[in-house]
């Protein structure tokens, strides 16, 4: 798989893990397949175009998602390419935009000799339906 199309698929979940925790609207979209694993687990199977990922969300009984791991997304330096399961635990749940929604992400890579944390988010906002961009 040349470069571009593992830097494609590896966009492409990051486009769904957004579309799972910041627009879950999106969600009834007829290019994803969904298999229950149990009463808290799914796994999600995206199709965008010709690029086809799959991710297992992981939810609270309440319903609320806690996790996504993927074996789809690349770690790259743009050079060098490495498949590892990409998680983004989250917590923190609060209303934004008018939506319950995660305030608190992490973004961590499950490598062989441990877990690589490269990222933490904390949403302070979300605005759906702009028309225009804003600062």
């Amino acid at each position: 798989m040349p470069g571009s199309d593992k830097l494609n698929q590896t966009e492409t979940v990051t486009l769904f893990n957004d579309m799972c925790f910041i627009a879950p609207a999106t969600l009834i979209d007829n290019r994803i397949s969904w298999e229950i694993k149990n009463d808290t687990t799914v796994k999600a199977i995206f199709t965008n175009g010709n690029i086809r990922i799959s991710a297992i969300l992981y939810f609270k009984e309440n319903g609320e998602l806690i996790n996504f791991i993927s074996n789809d997304r690349y770690e790259t330096n743009g050079k060098v390419y490495h498949n590892y399961p990409w998680a983004t635990p989250v917590e923190n749940y609060k209303m934004m935009g008018g939506y319950l929604l995660p305030g608190k992400a992490k973004l961590i890579y499950q490598k062989p000799e441990g877990d690589f944390l490269y990222g933490e988010l904390e949403y302070k906002s979300v605005k759906y339906n702009l028309s225009a961009f804003e600062d």
